[in-house]
């Protein structure tokens, strides 16, 4: 594939971006709030406060039980006991390749695809529409991605950054391996039309998904359901209904073997009637603890069309995670 220096400048540009991504929340993790009030650790790790009678002023004087009752506050810390329970009431499943997965998570995510057209051309993407994951609510989790560059192996169209992509996830239920190992999620994607045509959409298009889950012991079934549904131009972008299914078994060593199916029925625009399916079969590995509460996963795979009419064929995909 040619690449100019200003393409390679960008592509440079985009991981020094992923980098200071994933440096900001485990250094968020060493950071601690300046003490406002004096108190023994021991009551500031567990929540309780000193009792007032082991606490006294400098003139003798017993300090009063609301002042006793206060206790240096650390939003960080508060935040990262509420995500760690968010974490523990859901399946452990690894994310699946190509399958939106309906756990909510911290999590910065990095994709890379390569895939040939029906002219037998090849584009190649950098980004995959993740970024950072992270859960700002109970049940709530939000997706800030960054822009994928799009590298095609032809002169035209040429080469660029794509749309930006956002996500909102609210878990319905859920349930560990010990209570059922279940979830139920709606999902809101959404991307915002920040590129030019061809390697933007021209419009921003929301995807309005159902995600739903179910383990047993090492095996677990991961099924997704949504449509694409642009602002405007449908005549042009079209609407899409997609339904992609993961099986995925929990093996030794820290493996995910997996076989995904992927379907899109176009509804509407220049496909409209016609459907197109890939099977992807895939492996990933993970999660391995790095430092602290960062830990480092991937997995890999190759869609394969097994219909007719397909926009692209045998993609193959490479995902780098860092869960913290």
């Amino acid at each position: 594939m040619q690449r100019s220096a200003g393409s390679l400048a960008k592509i440079a540009a985009e991981a020094w971006l992923v980098g200071v991504l994933l440096i900001t929340p485990a250094h968020a993790m060493s950071q601690e709030l300046p003490q406002a009030t004096v108190s023994k650790p021991e009551a500031e790790d567990s929540g309780q406060t000193i009792p007032a009678a082991q606490q006294s002023d400098p003139a003798g004087k017993g300090i009063s039980s609301t002042q006793a009752g206060r206790t240096r506050h650390n939003p960080y810390r508060a935040w990262r006991r509420m995500a760690d329970r968010e974490e523990a009431s859901e399946p452990d499943w690894l994310s699946p390749l190509a399958t939106t997965s309906g756990r909510i998570k911290d999590e910065l995510r990095y994709d890379i695809w390569r895939q040939t057209t029906p002219t037998a051309s090849t584009i190649s993407t950098f980004g995959g529409g993740k970024g950072l994951e992270f859960i700002a609510a109970p049940r709530v989790q939000l997706l800030l991605g960054v822009p994928s560059y799009i590298g095609h192996s032809t002169p035209a169209p040429p080469d660029g950054f794509g749309d930006l992509p956002l996500m909102l996830k609210f878990r319905v239920a859920s349930a560990n391996a010990s209570n059922g190992d279940y979830l139920v999620t709606l999902l809101l994607s959404a991307t915002v039309p920040t590129a030019p045509r061809p390697n933007g959409a021209g419009d921003a298009v929301l995807t309005p998904t159902l995600a739903l889950g179910k383990g047993w012991r090492g095996f677990d079934v991961q099924t997704t359901f949504g449509a694409n549904l642009p602002a405007a131009d449908t005549q042009r972008l079209g609407r899409q209904l997609l339904w992609n299914t993961t099986f995925q078994y929990r093996a030794g060593w820290k493996l995910w073997p997996e076989l995904e199916a992927n379907s899109t029925f176009f509804e509407q625009g220049p496909s409209a009637g016609e459907t197109q399916t890939f099977l992807t079969p895939g492996l990933g590995f993970g999660r391995v603890r790095l430092l602290r509460g960062l830990r480092f996963s991937m997995a890999g795979g190759v869609q394969i069309a097994v219909t007719r009419f397909h926009t692209y064929n045998h993609r193959a995909m490479l995902s780098i995670r860092f869960p913290f």
